[in-house]
């Protein structure tokens, strides 16, 4: 068997070629790898510098407000980040801030001065006044007020009277109470209103007093027969406290 010397040659420098070929592709695969493998490292090794200089930014800032905010000067001497607690320090800076905000605005100290509440003479002495001007039997007017407010002129009820007497504002607008939680005006208003009912119902207190709480509407139409369970009590509360006043 004969060889030709010619093509055993491109045969054999065929495959150093492509030995050649295969070996220059896995000297740039590994290079490639390599410098791969150094930007990766060089990315992560940027991102953990810079996530370090964060954090020595964020404890450089929170040293520094302490500082700022710190009753007492404390060391200059000593390093700056040097046994720095992040916990401790967060809660002696709150505690700090809180000390001053308490000197700059004490709590003790009301902002605006209220008025002191009128007394139970007090309210005695201007219902006697009322009544002196209505020409209404004062014990009529303290067993209404005891029954509608309990002597409280901040008083709301659910439906919306306000003050001793417990005046609705279309009613006290009527009677030109401006303010129904000023004693004395609520008490002028309330005493006129109940004096007209008087008036009115020909003496009649059981009337008058049930207009008062339930509505003139309603007793005209319905009449004392058909008053609601809630007048009932009102009256009974009323006519008891005029009875324990004799």
């Amino acid at each position: 068997m004969s060889i030709d010397p010619t093509r055993l040659s491109a045969v054999f420098g065929d495959y150093s070629k492509t030995k050649t070929v295969t070996n220059n592709q896995n000297r740039d695969s590994q290079s490639f790898d390599r410098v791969f493998d150094l930007a990766v490292n060089s990315l992560k090794s940027e991102e953990n510098s810079q996530k370090f200089m964060i954090e020595q930014m964020r404890l450089a800032q929170i040293q520094l407000l302490q500082g700022l905010f710190s009753v007492e000067e404390g060391n200059t001497d000593e390093d700056f980040l040097s046994g720095f607690n992040p916990i401790e320090n967060l809660r002696q800076l709150t505690l700090q801030r809180s000390q001053i905000v308490d000197k700059c605005y004490p709590t003790h100290q009301p902002m605006v001065q209220k008025t002191e509440p009128q007394t139970r003479n007090q309210m005695t002495d201007m219902i006697d006044e009322v009544a002196n001007k209505v020409s209404l039997d004062p014990q009529l007017i303290h067993s209404v007020v005891s029954a509608e407010s309990a002597f409280d002129p901040t008083a709301v009820s659910r439906a919306g009277a306000q003050g001793l007497m417990q005046l609705m504002p279309e009613t006290a607008q009527e009677l030109g109470v401006k303010d129904s939680f000023d004693p004395m005006q609520n008490l002028l208003g309330g005493s006129r209103y109940l004096k007209q009912l008087l008036e009115k119902y020909d003496g009649n207190l059981d009337q008058a007093l049930a207009a008062y709480n339930w509505g003139q509407g309603n007793v005209d139409r319905k009449g004392l027969e058909q008053m609601p369970q809630e007048t009932r009590d009102y009256l009974a509360r009323v006519k008891n406290n005029l009875t324990r006043a004799v």
